[in-house]
């Protein structure tokens, strides 16, 4: 059996969820075609990142990323760092020969990613890009009712991704609301999964039509923590929001179809509000990843009496359902798709073969994000082309 030995850099929440979905790859899908092995992780501070790598397993600590990327037991290099840390390591860790996971949004700008790309196929490493979204097995159904014709020509998206995690004004700043450490806001943060959805499930966005409005205009410094875990006191200092609170945006898909796509951080009431509506001259689909064991399918062919949107519960035959559970609607969770999405790039690096989605993927997400806040600045229709 072969060891994919496998080096992390960053321990916040996502570094969290790479790790445990690594651990349960193998008491999940068994141990073939490869065994994932936690090598060494790094992160700041000393005294954390030792405690955590005990508690996760990893064999070895540093508090130095250059050491991950170069050190001659690691196979895969994995990011889940902020945003603008992406594209130098995972540059980085391609000249060094490295197979790269890396979370979304790829870099902060199209070119950057461009650069990565660059970077990737010239090396020939394998990669993938933290859109766990599409591994959920209602994502595959969708996917194949829509090849299959059941949608007939797909005329309509409408894709959104609302939450509230920032609706209270009283959350301090964080990196998030940083241009140069996030880039845009909610656009890269949540937008990009929608823009992805689309893309995996249509094909490529061409035009773009948007606007971006930033609700909560400043913030306060926080005392400590960071990210989500941000805290402030009631006398601290205000800091103004660098990017966008609320996206939205007019869409061209190059088979045709129209569309608008929308994102919120400030989205009351809405948990994971990422949801869908594809329409088709045949039937429709709708899917929330608040129900996200649950797809809506409504077919126009069915009888009179019988028309209206039916509920498929995700089940063995759909995607990777059937390694989790044998019998259908016990349902997934958040972490079993990082589990899917870890144990296709262990399988993919194992057999040497592509992952998906791939750098190159994730770059033509970038250049849509770009192109809507070219489009939401200069009030303009922008063709994503100009940006490639």
């Amino acid at each position: 059996m072969k060891d994919v030995r496998i080096g992390l850099i960053g321990t916040g929440g996502m570094g969290k969820a790479h790790a445990t979905a690594f651990k349960n790859v193998p008491l999940v899908f068994g141990n073939e075609p490869a065994r994932p092995v936690l090598e060494i992780v790094a992160d700041l501070d000393a005294a954390a990142v030792e405690k955590w790598a005990g508690e996760f397993g990893f064999n070895r600590w540093t508090t130095d990323w250059r050491e991950v990327v170069a050190d001659p037991q690691v196979d895969i290099v994995d990011i889940t760092t902020p945003n603008h840390l992406h594209a130098e390591m995972a540059i980085a860790a391609a000249e060094a020969g490295k197979h790269i996971y890396c979370e979304k949004p790829l870099a902060l700008t199209a070119v950057s990613a461009a650069a990565i790309v660059e970077a990737v196929e010239k090396a020939g490493v394998i990669t993938i890009v933290g859109f766990n979204y599409f591994k959920n097995p209602a994502q595959a159904l969708a996917k194949q009712l829509i090849e299959e014709g059941e949608l007939g020509e797909i005329t309509l998206f409408r894709g959104i991704f609302d939450q509230d995690f920032l609706a209270d004004p009283h959350i301090p700043f964080s990196w998030r609301l940083d241009r140069k450490l996030a880039g845009t806001g909610a656009l890269g943060d949540l937008g990009s999964h929608t823009i992805g959805l689309a893309h995996f499930l249509l094909g490529d966005i061409v035009e773009v039509c948007g606007l971006m409005s930033t609700v909560i205009k400043e913030r306060a410094v926080p005392l400590g923590g960071s990210g989500y875990a941000a805290k402030a006191g009631e006398d601290a200092p205000m800091r103004a929001v660098e990017n966008e609170d609320i996206t939205e945006c007019l869409v061209r898909f190059a088979n045709g179809a129209i569309g608008t796509i929308g994102t919120s951080r400030v989205g009351m009431g809405r948990k994971l509000g990422l949801d869908y509506e594809i329409q088709g001259t045949k039937g429709s689909l709708y899917y929330t990843q608040e129900r996200m064991n649950e797809l809506k399918l409504y077919r126009h062919t069915d009888p009179e009496r019988e028309k209206g949107y039916k509920t498929i519960y995700t089940g063995p035959e759909h995607g990777d359902y059937g390694v989790f559970f044998g019998l259908a609607g016990i349902g997934l969770g958040y972490n079993d798709q990082k589990i899917i999405e870890a144990h296709d790039l262990i399988t993919a690096v194992a057999l040497n073969q592509p992952a998906y989605p791939d750098v190159r993927f994730a770059y033509g997400v970038d250049k849509v994000i770009d192109a809507i806040e070219l489009s939401a600045r200069e009030r303009r229709w922008v063709a994503v082309s100009e940006f490639d």
